[in-house]
């Protein structure tokens, strides 16, 4: 488990100019990788705030987040989170056990052989039927189980991507991405706060996040996207959802489902590496 005083922790992050950016995927922070005591670490440093009150909140969700999903088996790599002082603003910092490149699931998924491939989606298919199943009914949580947060390590599936933390309503969600966003002051004159549903639908609506995931497998893998759609089609055929919600899905799973134009925007705003949608 990783327990570090604040001393070792200003250590880590003084040697941050001498790691390397281990990923263009993030969209609130570009992850850097470095070995502290032969310790593998990701950082990732998020937008400063004047606001305590706010860092403050949210590293609180923060904790009771990991530790409701943990509740639901959910697994999760050893991560801490604390803010700093930086002039007169506050940066949350997380740190967090690091994982191969060999064993991120977007990279599996994206090179795994055929016979292989299916196996990889139902494993992140089994982690999000396990949040709808195992979350307490009268909890406002989101959950964001895309390919890019997870991670495979001797068999076991890990979700690494706890930022922002979703233990709270959507609309809160959404004045937080807004917020924390490097972006947020743009954000705020040209993008009404209802907007960011297009992006934050997908962490609270059952049938847009399970669509979203098939979506991101066909996209990475376009020449099995018929394969994926379906596996995925008779995987939710023999789930225990609504014959009604069933049968949503599975109609929209005749093609392979796009981004919404607002995501692939805020994407391509951060400067974030993704795959495009397919055209049919």
């Amino acid at each position: 488990m990783l327990t570090f005083h604040q001393s070792e922790i200003d250590l880590i992050l003084s040697g941050i100019s001498a790691g390397k950016t281990d990923s263009d995927l993030g969209f609130f922070s570009k992850p850097f990788s470095l070995n502290y005591n032969n310790q593998e670490l990701i950082i990732k440093m998020y937008h400063p705030t004047k606001n305590y009150t706010i860092v403050a909140a949210i590293i609180d969700n923060h904790d009771r987040y990991i530790a409701e999903l943990r509740s639901m088996g959910i697994k999760l790599p050893d991560t801490i989170i604390r803010s700093r002082k930086i002039k007169n603003k506050y940066q949350i910092i997380i740190i967090q056990e690091a994982f191969r490149k060999s064993e991120l699931l977007r990279s599996l998924i994206e090179k795994s052989p055929e016979p292989e491939l299916l196996n990889l989606c139902k494993l992140i298919l089994d982690d999000t039927m396990k949040f709808w199943k195992d979350r307490k009914e009268s909890a406002d949580i989101g959950f964001h189980p895309t390919l890019r947060n997870y991670a495979l390590r001797k068999g076991d599936l890990y979700y690494f991507d706890t930022f922002p933390p979703m233990l709270l309503k959507q609309r809160e969600l959404n004045k937080i991405i807004i917020r924390m966003s490097p972006f947020g002051k743009l954000f705020k004159i040209f993008i009404p706060l209802r907007m960011i549903n297009f992006v934050s639908d997908e962490y609270y609506n059952f049938q847009k996040m399970f669509t979203g995931i098939v979506g991101s497998c066909c996209r990475l893998r376009p020449q099995n996207a018929s394969e994926i759609l379906n596996f995925s089609r008779r995987y939710i055929d023999n789930t225990s959802r609504s014959a009604q919600e069933k049968q949503n899905i599975i109609n929209a799973l005749q093609s392979p489902p796009n981004l919404p134009r607002l995501w692939t925007f805020f994407r391509s705003l951060s400067g974030n590496v993704g795959k495009p949608n397919i055209k049919t």
